[in-house]
């Protein structure tokens, strides 16, 4: 008999991937306590048993085994008892050509008498959030599945963590799309992932809600802009990236990711006025000095009105967001081309990783607008708020604060906060603290030099002066 080894190869390929899905969905069910769910888990598992048992028979008989040895061929070759130490038990058959028709899994999963998987118990375990799963017709509703040891137990196994989606590489994931597509999204966390990407065009890497995906394809900005669409970067092909990851959490690198909901101005109005005071915003406004040269744009202008709707005060807001050092464009694109397949890339061994630059977005921007916008607005007695995430404020130099009544300036520290929804993971803006700090004392701190001993300097003269 002619034997295709390349149709052989497929086969066991198969039959590997179907015993990866059997067991990812028997220890699901060795962690959920409702019963239902239970059920229809282990009945998934049993219908994955079936078809490499049927996938078997027919490897078996090429090679010449026996039909009615396939069976326990399945569970003895594929090194099931010993990766996971689950226990099967054959169900008796009438015959050994029973149909291959028969909606009867081969195997019985017996859940009472399952041994649980040896993993170490962590004192706090994690949450993971299972999304709709249709397998064979059956469906398991969305729920929150608490999973401890099968957390643990994927961490360490390398084939059941390619089939939950932890792929060490983009050709890894690309490999085992099949795979990627069932389990890997009721596992992934924004704090596991092995990309910089925190946001794309307003959501996380993984949401591919009908909003996500339709943001992301016409490259509109969620946040406020002055127009519908991301203007980051450039505004033909926009850099769509609102915030990176850095140290498992979320570090805005886009100023208008600041404008969420328009909570800076709510913040800056209870600095800049009164209680009961009624005041708006303004956004772009022109600052020019004494000369009617340019000192820059202040990003927003709030105003205050008195009864007879004139205005009386005012204040600026300043955004801050940090500076990017690495490429956040080639992460972007790759992801861009299939958000779908890529959304748990592993970009971790790329060169030029792109990380927050605190130093350089305080030398090249924050001081240069606190000399000129903020010389200007201090000299008229007028308060500013500066809106920063709270890295970027901790890597500053130390800020001497004062009350709030004698402050001149307000930094309004921001988190991005995880937060989930159902089987959504997103991100939102949140006032963590707000530092209160005068002018002068602040711009000196921030411009102040440390120089190094001179004599070192002069040292490096006559080689210079010889080069």
């Amino acid at each position: 008999m002619f034997i295709n080894k390349d149709l052989l190869g497929f086969f066991d390929s198969m039959i590997e991937i179907k015993i990866q899905k059997r067991d990812v969905f028997t220890s699901l069910a060795m962690d959920v306590d409702d019963p239902e769910m239970k059920k229809s888990l282990l009945q998934i598992s049993a219908n994955e048993q079936h078809h490499i048992d049927q996938l078997q028979k027919s490897v078996d008989l090429v090679n010449g085994f026996p039909s009615h040895q396939a069976s326990a061929r399945s569970v003895t070759e594929a090194k099931v008892s010993q990766r996971n130490e689950f226990t099967y038990e054959l169900e008796p058959t009438s015959s050994p050509t029973a149909s291959p028709a028969s909606t009867e899994p081969a195997i019985q999963i017996i859940p009472d008498i399952m041994p649980t998987v040896k993993v170490e118990e962590k004192p706090q375990p994690k949450t993971v959030y299972a999304q709709s799963i249709n397998t064979n017709d059956i469906i398991i509703p969305p729920t929150n599945i608490s999973l401890p040891r099968f957390a643990e137990q994927l961490q360490n196994e390398n084939p059941i963590q390619q089939s939950i989606g932890v792929v060490k590489t983009a050709q890894d994931l690309e490999s085992n799309s099949l795979i990627q597509s069932t389990a890997s999204k009721t596992l992934h966390s924004m704090n596991t992932f092995k990309h910089p990407l925190a946001e794309i065009f307003g959501f996380t890497a993984t949401d591919f809600s009908q909003k996500a995906q339709r943001y992301r394809s016409h490259r509109q900005c969620p946040f406020n802009n002055k127009v519908p669409n991301c203007t980051n970067d450039q505004t033909k092909n926009p850099l769509g990236v609102c915030s990176i990851l850095h140290n498992n959490k979320a570090v805005i690198t886009c100023p208008v990711r600041f404008r969420e909901d328009w909570l800076i101005t709510d913040d800056a109005a209870s600095f800049f006025f009164e209680d009961g005071v009624r005041w708006s915003s303004l956004t772009a406004v022109q600052l020019t000095d004494a000369y009617g040269k340019s000192a820059g744009e202040l990003d927003v202008v709030l105003v205050a009105y008195d009864d007879a709707g004139k205005i009386v005060d005012f204040g600026a807001i300043e955004i801050q967001a940090a500076y990017i050092a690495g490429d956040p464009r080639d992460p972007f694109e790759y992801y861009m081309k299939d958000p779908k397949t890529h959304s748990m890339m592993d970009w971790s061994a790329q060169s030029n990783y792109p990380e927050p630059d605190y130093v350089t977005s305080a030398r090249e921007n924050l001081v240069p607008q606190l000399i000129f916008k903020g010389s200007i607005l201090n000299s008229w007695h007028k308060k500013m708020a500066v809106a920063i995430s709270r890295s970027y404020f901790e890597a500053l130099p130390n800020l001497v604060s004062v009350k709030q009544e004698e402050a001149e300036i307000a930094w309004l520290i921001y988190d991005l906060e995880s937060v989930v929804e159902g089987d959504k993971e997103s991100y939102q803006l949140r006032k963590s603290e707000v530092i209160y700090t005068k002018f002068q004392a602040t711009l000196s701190a921030l411009t102040a030099s440390y120089p190094d001993n001179v004599e070192h300097f002069m040292k490096l003269l006559p080689e210079i002066a010889d080069n």
